[in-house]
Parts: structure tokens; sequence; C-alpha cells
């Protein structure tokens, strides 16, 4: 199952339509709709953070991960500071790697702005 799927889990659970939960996550529709309708594009680390904030019920393993159960486990205290640190592992990984991301992006504009400028070079020099 992907995390889409599970986004959808989530608003099944909790009754909701897609504006509903959008609203309630404190989000754009469309930014949901994208995702979860539309399946354009996979949920970033700003909405998966503002979900499990939202809904502190949902285990944010299985979330992200897939594994375990959709709903947190209850052992009076003991596994919430185990998700806690997990849940501070995941959210320190997708930082990193929307930081990745971005450089990359950059780095993907840099070279395409080089290109052009090769190419029209490479055109001025054959004239």
């Amino acid at each position: 199952m992907e995390i889409i799927e599970r986004v959808q889990k989530i608003i099944d659970k909790e009754g909701l339509n897609v504006s509903s939960f959008a609203k309630r996550i404190g989000v754009v529709d469309q930014t949901v709709r994208g995702i979860v309708v539309q399946r354009r594009n996979k949920p970033g680390f700003d909405l998966i953070v503002r979900i499990l904030q939202t809904f502190n019920w949902v285990n944010a393993e299985w979330l992200l991960l897939g594994v375990g159960d959709m709903v947190k486990a209850s052992d009076g205290g003991k596994q919430d500071n185990v998700e806690n640190y997990s849940m501070n592992e995941l959210v320190h990984y997708l930082r990193e790697k929307d930081i990745k991301i971005e450089k990359l992006i950059e780095e993907k504009t840099e070279l395409k702005v080089l290109y052009e400028l090769l190419k029209k070079e490479s055109a001025r020099a054959r004239d």
C-alpha cells in the first residue's frame, strides 16, 4: 500500500471528504486533491507533519512506511516515548531528503540554463 492510500484511509476513518480533511489539517483543498484524488503528487514533509499533529492517534511509522498498525498502540506512555523517538528520526530523515531534493532541483535548473547557453553559442558558431 502506498502512502497515498494510507492518507486516504485516514480520511475515511475520520469520516471526512478531501475538502474537509484539507481544512482540518490547514492546507489548501487542491493540495490534498492532487495527492489523493488525482495522484499527481506524493505528500511532502509539511503535509505529513500536519497529518500527524492533527490526528495524534495515527502511527507515524505506519503512515510513512506502511509498517505496523494505523492506530498507535497504548501502553501507559512507554510506547509514546519510542514512537516520539521514531517520529523524530523520521522527521529528521524527511528533512534531509527535502533538502537533497531542493539541491537537485537547483542543480537541474543550473544545468538547464548552461545547456541553453551552450546551445545558443553552438548555433552562433555554426552561423
